[in-house]
């Protein structure tokens, strides 16, 4: 909806507002500097006035750059060859879909299908990349079938262990796996600490030996 407004309502009035107040710091900067050059003298109609000079050498210059463009082979111009100049979609062009309606191509797979390099989504967008794959074990009491082993992304904790069971949807197309979590709930769950057969424990010391 937000970007929707923005496309809609805010872009239409943004992109003249701002392209008037360019063209009116052009037009003051050109008048300043023409008063600058101005010199009062006995006539008004004398050919020596550095204003008047100045002015029609604009004039030219602006004349003679048009023509030379008009000139060019169309495709050499670079970003004034485009039908958009300024930004990547026309104002009025319809939004794109939700990233995730890209990411959903292909049929769908299995967490077999999981591979380094996929990548895992929340609700809320891109949560973590795939290092690898863990066997089964128990951990907090509970068994699970696996863990997913991945670092996450924007700020998310660096090192996850993702219980197979989160995974909601395998997309092996787009290399993609959805998760059955919000995206702020990784600490929440534990998945920051890796299982129990992996934690790290302190050595026992001789005395125990």
């Amino acid at each position: 909806m937000g970007g929707y407004i923005k496309r809609r309502l805010i872009d239409p009035f943004v992109m003249p507002i701002a392209f008037a107040a360019i063209i009116a710091a052009i037009v003051i900067t050109i008048g300043e500097t023409l008063l600058t050059l101005f010199q009062p003298g006995d006539t008004k109609d004398r050919l020596d006035r550095p204003e008047l000079w100045f002015a029609l050498g604009i004039a030219i210059l602006i004349i003679f750059g048009l023509a030379f463009l008009s000139t060019r082979p169309k495709g050499t111009l670079g970003p004034v060859d485009r039908d958009l100049a300024v930004g990547r979609r026309p104002i009025f062009e319809e939004p794109l879909p939700q990233p995730d309606a890209l990411i959903r191509q292909g049929p769908r797979g299995t967490v077999d299908d999981i591979q380094e390099g996929f990548t895992l989504y929340a609700d809320n967008g891109a949560l973590a990349v795939v290092r690898g794959l863990l066997p089964g074990s128990v951990d907090a009491g509970k068994h699970f079938r696996g863990f997913i082993y991945a670092n996450g992304l924007y700020g998310v904790s660096e090192e996850l262990w993702i219980p197979i069971e989160a995974v909601m949807s395998v997309y092996p197309e787009s290399k993609a796996a959805f998760l059955a979590i919000k995206g702020d709930e990784t600490e929440h769950f534990g998945w920051n600490v890796p299982p129990e057969s992996m934690r790290r424990v302190p050595a026992r010391s001789a005395s125990h030996l």
